[in-house]
């Protein structure tokens, strides 16, 4: 348990923070090639759980990847 001058799980993270839903653990943004519709994309921006390793996009993301793709036609 911490002490009063420790802050407590809930206060380290920043609003708005993503948690992973299986570790409860706050993402952190890393980056990825990755494959969308049959073109590879690099160096795409994702959220990640530093735990189970769990990948995921914000829309924001998922359209900075569709625009890639796009832009490599």
């Amino acid at each position: 348990m911490p002490s009063q001058d420790e802050p407590s799980h809930k206060e380290i993270l920043k609003a708005g923070a993503l948690l992973c839903p299986v570790c409860c653990i706050e993402f952190l943004e890393d980056q990825v090639d990755m494959e969308l519709e049959g073109r590879i994309l690099r160096n795409i921006k994702i959220l990640r759980c530093p735990i189970c390793q769990e990948e995921i996009l914000t829309l924001e993301q998922l359209d900075d990847a569709i625009r890639q793709s796009e832009s490599t036609t």
